[in-house]
């Protein structure tokens, strides 16, 4: 989904000071200067600590710079001091939500609705709400939010963006694109509104007009990677049949990233199998890495050996980036990491030499095979990805007992 960092409200909702640092700040922000509201914020902060509008003011230019731990500080303190500020409220949402894990997510749902109780009309509020709605895949509710950020405030681009956003993943690219449409038409300026009018037209099969707003986005912002924007127009080509411009494109997008440039002519070929579907190049490599398996596994002796222990290490990976994507992290922060971890070891080889033990005893004493090793290796990484799960909840519940 695309991203709608939380900017702000208007001036009027944010105590609007014209002039002196405030207001430069404020401008350095509108500029897209993140970095000068900073400085200006924080040397404001130096002299007056308890400047709740210079404090949101830092948070949001932290936000921008995409700092969102500091924004989450920063906001967070504001809340505790006034638990009626929506805009604090609003801020430490957009910064939970920029952490993109569920356990913050939770929390950035909770500040949206706060923000919403404590100013109902404020369609702001509501746009901010259906973006975490969206973000945990509730859908439903974040269409609601949208349509109703747009009643509140029919001219307010973020409300037809947000809405476009939501309708495209719920698919419905129709919608999306009138939406996206909407938004353009109230802020021409909107990089994310075109972008997603991009993908919405290419769902619809208007692929000539999804280039034209690919290229718009592209203009509007050019700090996005620009590998990003020649993938997709490769992308787009392929939709079309032009497979020459789209391997041009996936070579330029190869070589724009700087990574394995020697080998961008068979990377392009690769991602040229995208016409069979969007997780073509991944099927594409898990034949290949099967074919390579296969032909390990013939190797006498230590072959199959060899490929379970590289199955398990394929798994353990997969298995811990899933925990870390989750939860935002394998390991608790702090004193409980080294607990935490012995928990997982422990776990982890008690499961597997049950698990070998077990199966030594049913086989009579003969010695264990790859797939005993495999069998058990899997049973230990689910313990141990269990354990790294549940041990923070468990030790809540103590430190709460």
């Amino acid at each position: 989904m695309g991203r709608m960092t939380y900017r702000g409200g208007s001036a009027g909702n944010m105590g609007g000071v014209p002039g002196g640092d405030i207001g430069r700040a404020k401008l350095a922000l509108q500029s897209g200067r993140p970095d000068e509201a900073e400085r200006l914020c924080r040397k404001r902060l130096e002299r007056r600590p308890e400047d709740t509008l210079s404090r949101l003011l830092l948070a949001q230019a932290l936000l921008q710079q995409q700092r969102p731990d500091e924004a989450i500080a920063e906001a967070r303190r504001v809340t505790r001091e006034q638990s009626t500020n929506a805009d604090a409220f609003l801020i430490l949402s957009a910064a939970l939500t920029q952490k993109q894990s569920s356990r913050y997510l939770q929390e950035a749902e909770e500040a949206a609705r706060r923000a919403v109780q404590l100013q109902p009309k404020r369609a702001n509020a509501r746009v901010q709400l259906a973006e975490v709605l969206a973000a945990r895949n509730n859908l439903k509710d974040a269409r609601i939010e949208a349509e109703e950020a747009t009643r509140l405030e029919p001219r307010l681009a973020a409300g037809h963006l947000i809405r476009a956003i939501v309708t495209l993943a719920d698919k419905d690219p129709e919608e999306a694109v009138k939406a996206a449409d909407s938004a353009i038409r109230y802020d021409d300026a909107q990089f994310a509104a075109h972008l997603t009018r991009a993908n919405a037209l290419v769902q619809v099969g208007r692929h000539d007009d999804a280039l034209v707003s690919l290229n718009r986005a592209q203009t509007l912002n050019p700090t996005m990677p620009v590998q990003n924007f020649q993938t997709q127009r490769a992308r787009i080509y392929l939709k079309q049949r032009k497979w020459g411009a789209a391997y041009n494109e996936f070579i330029l997008a190869q070589k724009s990233s700087g990574r394995l440039v020697r080998f961008a002519p068979i990377l392009a070929a690769l991602n040229m199998s995208m016409v069979f579907g969007q997780y073509g190049p991944v099927v594409v490599i898990l034949v290949i890495l099967l074919a390579i398996m296969a032909g390990l596994f013939f190797i006498p002796v230590a072959g199959p050996w060899i490929v379970a222990v590289l199955f398990l290490a394929f798994f353990g990976f997969s298995f811990f980036s899933v925990l870390r994507q989750y939860e935002g992290r394998i390991l608790p922060a702090g004193g409980a990491r080294i607990p935490a971890l012995a928990a997982i070891v422990v776990a982890a080889l008690a499961i597997f030499a049950l698990t070998v033990w077990i199966s030594t005893f049913i086989t009579h004493g003969l010695k264990p095979a790859p797939t005993t090793l495999f069998i058990a290796g899997m049973l230990a990484l689910g313990a141990g990805v269990g354990v790294a799960y549940g041990w923070p909840r468990l030790a809540g519940r103590l430190g709460r007992a």
